[in-house]
């Protein structure tokens, strides 16, 4: 975050207020733009900014007939990738495995 200037951390908490819960938005540069009260060139310049610091990736989403609708936007940080923490890692009461307290054993001390 110590390479972003503030403009460029502002855009990344907006676009992380419109993301869904995959990490994905698309709000037009227009939009972004309007929203920080900058001009478009400033938003596009913050968004390769945040793609370069990978705060982000983006994608050219087409229309139907092979036109260019407006990007979409992927989040590439925390709580965004939260869905890559595995399944196995939690028993069936949605506790972590490797928490120490499912290790401890000294409650069964002397119940032999």
């Amino acid at each position: 975050m110590d390479k972003l200037n503030m403009t460029q951390k502002f855009l990344l908490v907006v676009l992380a207020t419109f993301a869904n819960s995959e990490g994905e938005c698309w709000p037009s540069q227009g939009l972004l733009a309007e929203l920080l009260g900058v001009t478009t060139g400033t938003i596009c310049t913050s968004l390769k900014k945040l793609e370069e610091e990978k705060f982000i990736e983006s994608f050219q989403r087409k229309t139907k007939h092979g036109g260019t609708n407006t990007k979409l936007y992927r989040m590439l940080f925390e709580p965004f990738v939260f869905k890559q923490v595995k399944e196995q890692h939690y028993n069936c009461f949605g506790q972590r495995v490797d928490d120490p307290r499912m290790s401890d054993t000294t409650w069964a001390d002397g119940l032999d």
